[in-house]
């Protein structure tokens, strides 16, 4: 197996900081190296050859200076990203100073940067020896290289070497510690990482190390015993709190993990800790700690103003404190770098829908694109509030409004043929609440052919033609309906009570109404449809005991409150008759509706009696 090389920051922090003078030495003829460099962005061989062999002949100091000058160039060359030419001058320079070993070590950190390895290998073993072995970064960047190149027994002997002579080297004994990983000699391991602690009883890492390679074991329990240890001889130490929460997380145990990372956060010089702070605040939104979690999530989004999914998760959770302005500036900070996400501009749309600004709120729903799952639904809330808004202008007389919505019905039930039923029932509705009712029955005509007309739709058609005027097709319609389903008592009691606004079949009313009133004994609305019945047929005491049970089950219906009222009118109790007809205008939101309740109050008012009830 391979052990993991030093990072390459290392060797660039080390090539950096490279850039001093050669130190100046003799000429040892015995150790000089071969020199045959190639032809390579345009410098020219010969020349550079030709300026080696000349500096030579002519001595030490002409060597030193030129060596000096291709030290110069080829450190030029290496900022540049150059390597190859960097290559080209360092060997020539240490063909003029081969016993300069600052110089073998610029040209094999080169070649490590092009991928020589080899190369850099041998110039590195002479270079280290001949120090010997007291450099610890060259013998870091050798024992890597035979650790890349497979060679695990040299680099060990390399990390010893180290040791011996640096012996609170952290690198050199976590880097050994990992070849003992990959030779499974644990109690090696741990007997080296014990005494580099010893060494260094401050640093952390050979604790969390012991509790990496425990854990990798399956030894979980241990290793949290030594990720605790390397907490506690540093409460700042990174890594050790997010091992102890993952091992919480692993178990599901989000409690205990966010108090592990909250305690570690809470301490001033962790504060800032955006990687232990990302899985506090996203454990705290799981478990849905709105309140506690508000505080750590401004200070990571304060600390990453780029982590845009923490802005959304922000905007949320202000929505839900009702902290509306601030959800909608994030959401529109988000909106400002990714224009088209589609779920911000639902989010926002949604705000806006709920603090009551519904014009802006339909322009973020309409920039939802047709390819998001999204776009469906932004097209029927922005319809239902293009509805709503048209209904307030057209009770001011003004039309645009109503124009506009129309325009975008008609466009979006192309758009979007899967919700085409539900964008024409909510075109239909807008047509029955204002008053169009023939208008809305050709809209209703127009999805009898669609696969997802039910007989719920069917039945909605019958109420818009009762509410026309056009009784006998309302009828054909829900007979259809009784014979289909003889126990379907909305459709009973929508029958019955057709005829009995019309005094028409009464016993047949009381039938279809009786039945529906047994088969649905809670529903409010069916024991109103008996109570009206019992009302025009002069059973005044009657009317009164479903009334009153209608309302009890139906508090906020307008029409069964006004029933009653009408009821205590009846039977002269005015100040009871009073107390509901004025309820029911509270309630009441259609102006024809209102107008009638109107006349029933001034009626009570005069203690006259509404219009004689028929008798059958």
């Amino acid at each position: 197996m391979r052990v993991s090389r030093i990072p390459i920051i290392t060797i660039m922090t080390v090539l950096a900081s490279c850039s001093q003078m050669p130190m100046t030495s003799s000429v040892d003829k015995s150790k000089t190296m071969d020199f045959n460099p190639p032809k390579i962005l345009g410098i020219s061989n010969g020349s550079l050859e030709d300026k080696v062999k000349s500096a030579k002949k002519a001595g030490t100091v002409a060597s030193e200076f030129l060596a000096t000058d291709f030290f110069l160039k080829g450190n030029d060359a290496s900022v540049r990203g150059e390597f190859q030419s960097a290559i080209l001058y360092f060997k020539a320079a240490v063909e003029l100073m081969p016993t300069d070993h600052y110089l073998k070590k610029k040209l094999a950190f080169e070649m490590i940067r092009s991928g020589e390895l080899n190369e850099a290998e041998k110039i590195l073993e002479q270079a280290f020896v001949h120090n010997g072995s007291q450099d610890e970064m060259m013998g870091l960047v050798l024992a890597n290289i035979y650790s890349t190149l497979e060679k695990n027994k040299e680099a060990k002997q390399i990390y010893q070497r180290l040791l011996a002579v640096h012996p609170e080297s952290e690198e050199a004994c976590l880097y050994l510690a990992k070849i003992y990983v990959v030779d499974k000699l644990f109690k090696e391991v741990h007997s080296l990482l014990n005494t580099c602690q010893k060494k260094t009883p401050d640093n952390p890492a050979f604790s969390f190390f012991k509790g990496r390679v425990d854990y990798d074991r399956g030894l979980k329990s241990q290793a949290k015993v030594y990720f605790q240890k390397s907490l506690e001889i540093d409460p700042t130490y990174t890594q050790a709190v997010l091992a102890i929460g993952a091992l919480f997380e692993e178990k599901e145990d989000f409690i205990s993990a966010m108090k592990i990372y909250k305690k570690f956060v809470d301490i001033e010089d962790n504060s800032t800790n955006t990687k232990v702070l990302a899985r506090l605040v996203t454990i705290m939104f799981t478990l849905e700690k709105n309140d506690e979690v508000l505080p750590y999530a401004l200070t990571l989004s304060n600390l990453d103003g780029n982590d845009l999914n923490l802005k959304v998760r922000l905007g949320l959770l202000y929505s839900d404190l009702e902290r509306f302005d601030e959800a909608s500036k994030l959401f529109k900070e988000v909106l400002a770098v990714v224009p088209e996400s589609d779920k911000v501009l639902y989010y926002l749309g949604a705000l806006l829908q709920q603090t009551g600004k519904p014009e802006e709120a339909v322009l973020y729903f309409k920039k939802i694109t047709p390819d998001s799952p999204l776009f469906s639904d932004a097209g029927l809330q922005a319809g239902q509030l293009l509805a709503a808004i048209a209904r307030e202008d057209l009770a001011k007389g003004n039309q645009a409004a109503s124009l506009d919505f129309e325009k975008f019905i008609a466009e979006r039930d192309s758009a979007i043929p899967e919700v085409q039923i539900e964008l024409k029932m909510l075109h239909a509705s807008f047509l029955e609440d204002t008053q169009q009712f023939k208008k809305a029955i050709e809209v209703l005509q127009s999805l009898k052919t669609h696969k997802n007309y039910t007989e719920n739709h069917n039945y909605y058609l019958a109420s818009i033609y009762e509410k026309d005027g056009q009784s006998e097709a309302a009828r054909v319609i829900v007979q259809q309906i009784i014979e289909k389903d003889p126990n379907n008592a909305h459709a009973l009691n929508f029958l019955g009570y057709s005829y009995l606004e019309k005094n028409e079949k009464l016993p047949m009313a009381f039938e279809y109404i009786s039945k529906a009133v047994s088969l649905r004994p809670e529903d409010g609305y069916i024991r109103d449809s008996l109570a009206w019945y019992y009302y025009q047929t002069g059973k005044y005491q009657e009317a009164l005991v479903e009334a009153k049970k209608a309302l009890a089950l139906v508090k906020d219906d307008a029409t069964i409150t006004k029933h009653l009222g009408m009821i205590y009118q009846r039977l002269r109790y005015y100040d009871k008759a009073k107390v509901y007809l004025t309820e029911a205008l509270k309630k009441t939101q259609a102006e024809a509706e209102r107008e009638d309740v109107l006349k029933l109050l001034k009626d009570v008012e005069s203690g006259r009696m509404p219009a004689a009830a028929q008798n059958p």
